[in-house]
């Protein structure tokens, strides 16, 4: 085989390796948005460092041969896979605390409906699962309870400035 047609499979090989990894992150990246398990800023960094290490195996497949670029670019993005992996699973689990603990505030609320500081840390839950409705009416009714609250005045301005997410996603 002639060195030109051994550089052209050596190319062929690298995209095969380098776009189906990007397309993947880029595939988990986008639904990990949509689910509301990352925020948009957190989606918009993963796909700037994305978009880092598709430009290194771009480069890497231009000059052709593995080099110090080709094998920098793997590692990268197996880097890049591993970290958002375990970033992306570790937010679901806080997430999965979080409506736990809604479920345990919302038990307390049905003993006692007049529990201030059950409608207060429910309030504050659906902030931080980014459920401001819910949010602001659960703070309404814990100050409609404890007027005095300054905690909770600042919580509910802060659910009143938030939008939700994308607007589809509600909780039981």
């Amino acid at each position: 085989m002639t060195p030109e047609a051994m550089g052209i499979i050596e190319r062929l090989f690298k995209t095969a390796v380098f776009v189906p990894i990007i397309a993947l992150v880029a595939w988990w990246i986008f639904t990990s948005l949509l689910d509301n398990t990352l925020s948009p800023g957190e989606a918009a960094v993963g796909f700037v460092l994305l978009g880092a290490a598709s430009l290194l195996g771009v480069m890497s497949i231009i000059r052709g041969g593995w080099g110090f670029l080709g094998v920098l670019a793997l590692v990268y993005v197996a880097g890049l896979g591993l970290v958002a992996w375990e970033y992306v699973y570790w937010r679901r689990r806080e997430q999965q605390r979080l409506l736990a603990d809604i479920e345990k505030y919302r038990g307390t609320i049905a003993r006692d409906p007049r529990n201030a500081a059950a409608y207060s840390f429910l309030g504050e839950t659906y902030l931080r699962l980014r459920s401001f409705e819910e949010a602001r009416a659960a703070l309404q009714k814990a100050l409609e309870l404890a007027p005095e609250s300054k905690r909770d005045r600042k919580l509910l301005k802060l659910a009143r400035e938030r939008r939700s997410g994308f607007g589809w996603r509600k909780l039981d």
